[in-house]
């Protein structure tokens, strides 16, 4: 007589550690005890004032632009008055910059003092003799604001690509050559791409390839390059190299973020983190998604959020919001780094991210490369895009495990929210609905080597158990 089995998921978020032989595959779900709405995108919104509940949308519809192409936030404190302002600055496609100031009741975007760049400038905050300053880097100039007096602009300086301060010394990675790293002490910007006494470059010129991002990480500098990552040592303004990892692939270094004490960053093998020290792998399978084209790639943290905007091929038929036009990515990996748990959302083609802090609240901002292109965005928890419901799937292959036939013989889903179940076999595929709130069961014979469950919703989902009864043969 054959004896009756069981598969039961009730932790949708320790089952597959417990399960390896079952594969998975998701997208717009989050995993916990049950499997719910992913995180999704509205419009940016910010309180009027400190007080105020009432929330507005940064106007950029008055504006005359027809993308969004660069989004950068600072705040500015003025000693004589105690008062911090908070900045929101947008760099449009045509070519102007435009500030929002928080807390000042308005969402309109102003033309700050007549500023324009040829491109989406490289942005960096820092603060030199008490005064908060940014500065905006672009292929044509770099201009500095400080509270103290109004923007001036530096000519003739190199097309810089990232930047940071450590130690009162600024760090460049330029666009060519690429394996050079400029540096300024005393934050004299100005004297970026010119060797004095004050400013010069440090040559990396072996094996790594060239340098693409530096990071000022637990009191040092890193530089992440094509294929490795090299330490910058400032002592007593000399600076000393060392090359701290190798990597056997490319390093996206656009996807380069430091969040909380680690740096996570992508190469075609996955997700990486480094202390400082060493590199490690995370336990995030991607293997079956990545495309190898990470050329538009981007990533910033929030918290304990690692977000990255990427391609990633789902290999299905299915298309998904942005997926049914020109597109340049589709999907958001967004990383839980306590525990390396992980949501991927799709249908959303992001240009950039943007975390916002202030005394009041902090989010994380987002632009798109397509559709919503000239709207600022936030990441919320609700499960949508604007105003469009993001399609949610969960699916279980190998359910036969080593492949030999079994007897399939029932399903019990616990669902608050209607659902639809498809049980996939031999190119075969039996499709039920739930019909009401709480534990749905659904009786059927399936014979099979081979056969996968999937979970589906175009609104709300909230799955709290599932159970699979069947034979061994």
């Amino acid at each position: 007589m054959r004896t009756k089995k069981k598969i039961e998921i009730d932790k949708f978020d320790k089952f597959f550690e417990e399960s390896n032989d079952l594969c998975e595959k998701f997208y717009n779900v989050s995993m916990n005890n049950s499997l719910t709405n992913s995180i999704g995108i509205r419009v940016a919104e910010f309180p009027f004032n400190r007080e105020s509940e009432l929330q507005y949308k940064l106007n950029t519809q008055d504006l005359n632009i027809t993308a969004v192409k660069g989004l950068t936030y600072f705040k500015q404190y003025f000693p004589i008055s105690g008062n911090t302002q908070y900045r929101v600055l947008l760099y449009g496609d045509d070519k102007k910059v435009y500030i929002n100031q928080l807390f000042y009741e308005s969402g309109d975007m102003d033309w700050l003092y007549g500023l324009t760049f040829n491109s989406s400038p490289i942005t960096l905050a820092y603060k030199k003799n008490d005064a908060d300053a940014i500065i905006l880097s672009s292929t044509d100039k770099m201009v500095v604001w400080r509270t103290d007096y109004a923007p001036y602009t530096i000519e003739n300086v190199p097309i810089i690509t990232s930047m940071c301060m450590n130690e009162g010394v600024l760090y460049c990675t330029i666009k060519e050559p690429a394996f050079k790293i400029w540096y300024a002490t005393d934050l004299d910007v100005e004297n970026i791409g010119q060797i004095n006494n004050n400013s010069g470059y440090i040559s990396l010129e072996d094996d790594l390839g060239y340098a693409r991002k530096v990071v000022t990480f637990d009191e040092s500098v890193y530089v992440f390059r094509d294929y490795g990552i090299t330490k910058i040592t400032n002592y007593k303004r000399e600076n000393s190299i060392s090359q701290i990892y190798k990597s056997n692939t490319m390093i996206y270094c656009d996807t380069v973020s430091v969040c909380g004490n680690l740096i996570f960053f992508m190469t075609k093998d996955g997700v990486y983190s480094f202390n400082g020290v060493k590199v490690s792998k995370t336990n995030i399978d991607l293997s079956d998604l990545l495309t190898g084209d990470m050329s538009n790639a981007s990533a910033s943290s929030l918290g304990s959020k690692y977000f990255v905007a990427l391609k990633l091929n789902f290999n299905d038929d299915k298309e998904i919001l942005c997926e049914m036009t020109e597109h340049k990515n589709n999907a958001v990996l967004v990383v839980d780094i306590t525990d390396e748990s992980y949501q991927i959302i799709r249908g959303i083609d992001i240009q950039s991210f943007l975390p916002v802090k202030t005394d009041k609240f902090e989010k994380m901002l987002v632009t798109f490369n397509s559709i919503y292109e000239t709207e600022v965005g936030e990441i919320v928890q609700d499960s949508v895009c604007f105003d469009r419901e993001l399609s949610k799937y969960w699916r279980i292959d190998n359910l036969t495990k080593d492949m030999n036939t079994k007897l399939f013989t029932s399903l019990k889903i616990d669902s608050k929210e209607d659902t639809q179940i498809n049980i996939n076999f031999d190119n075969k595929k039996l499709t039920f609905y739930t019909y009401q709130n709480g534990v749905n069961k659904f009786n059927f014979k399936v014979c099979s080597s081979d056969c996968s469950v999937e979970v589906l919703s175009e609104k709300d989902l909230k799955v709290d158990k599932i159970e699979i009864d069947y034979y061994e043969y």
